[in-house]
């Protein structure tokens, strides 16, 4: 079965789904294979389990009975709702839980310090106390960052990791590595410093009595749906129940606090920085329109070289899907996850 987990380059069509389509919704609805919206905000809450770590009560979603354990891991501003496709197709031959990061989703929200090294003590744990032996870790965004972080501290945990347009950093303070623009134009070199000043700005101004009002500017269902429909590729996945679950958490009374503190925190190690402590096979899911993390940036450069120079390490780019492809076009991600799990 290994050989079917060895260093490969791939691209994978989109599934046909109506996408973009302007045919109505009823019958948008009718050519999709997953379930409905309202099906899955139905039974969201209700397949809600918490767990308590370091005195923090974090929330988590289960499904499935048997097969190997995977654990999904979302990236910044979501919870495990984004998950919604992914719990119902894996668990039919899995054991998947979907995990919210403290400071996200239905988990607490304290006051402290945010980091990624926190975010994986708490993946680890989760997996040491709540599956209770190895899984695949599934993430997006800062959810694929984090897993790394995970198996790279402690190897005997993971089985496999799956990265899903994986982040470079906490925040958008990502770390800088030398070499990181060689053979870019001249232009891109340019706006790096400008960036920076940039971000010192919104740091600062995140540290001032005006960081509030500006963050109940922004999460309320209008905002937030407009931000997600300039993420997502298929206007019709940013539907109430993805905007609801968002705002739900946003609403919360620590949801500020960490917010600012994310935000302003540590970017923390490079992927590339952790990637030699990794020993687990894994999977790279790419979409080639991504505009946070472009697969033609350095990061995403350093992704898909990346079969190239590590054993058992599979990529598959999806032509024309964004930053949060698995729940964009699940009809497409899942099955590439569900083979790729099933051959380790």
């Amino acid at each position: 079965k290994m050989a079917s987990v060895s260093s490969c380059r791939a691209t994978w069509p989109r599934v046909p789904i109506s996408r973009r389509s302007k045919a109505s919704a009823s019958s948008r609805r009718a050519s999709r294979w997953y379930a409905s919206s309202s099906d899955v905000a139905t039974k969201g809450d209700a397949e809600l389990a918490t767990y308590r770590w370091n005195g923090m009560e974090c929330a988590y979603r289960q499904r499935g009975t048997s097969g190997k354990p995977v654990v999904l891991i979302h990236g910044f501003g979501v919870s495990s709702f984004q998950y919604r496709e992914q719990l119902s197709a894996l668990s039919e031959t899995n054991r998947v839980y979907a995990l919210d990061l403290v400071g996200f989703g239905k988990s607490d929200q304290p006051d402290l310090e945010y980091c990624m090294e926190f975010w994986r003590d708490q993946v680890v744990d989760f997996v040491d106390n709540v599956v209770s032996e190895p899984a695949v870790l599934v993430g997006n965004s800062i959810g694929s960052l984090t897993a790394i972080h995970a198996a790279a501290k402690k190897p005997e945990c993971t089985t496999g990791v799956v990265l899903l347009n994986c982040a470079g950093g906490m925040n958008n303070k990502v770390k800088r590595m030398p070499g990181d623009f060689d053979g870019f134009g001249w232009q891109y070199k340019a706006v790096v410093p400008i960036f920076n000043v940039v971000l010192a700005i919104i740091d600062f101004v995140l540290k001032t009595p005006v960081a509030k009002p500006l963050f109940d500017n922004v999460r309320n269902e209008e905002s937030v749906r407009n931000a997600l429909q300039g993420v997502y590729k298929d206007p019709s996945r940013v539907d109430d129940a993805l905007v609801q679950s968002i705002c739900t958490a946003a609403e919360r009374d620590g949801a500020f606090g960490a917010f600012v503190r994310i935000l302003t925190g540590p970017p923390g190690p490079r992927p590339e920085e952790l990637m030699p402590d990794v020993k687990c096979p894994m999977l790279i899911l790419w979409g080639d329109e991504d505009s946070i993390t472009p697969p033609d940036f350095p990061l995403g450069q350093y992704f898909m070289k990346l079969p190239d120079n590590r054993p058992k390490t599979t990529l598959k780019v999806f032509p024309g899907e964004g930053h949060c492809l698995q729940d964009d076009n699940p009809g497409a991600v899942n099955p590439v996850i569900q083979e790729w799990v099933g051959a380790l």
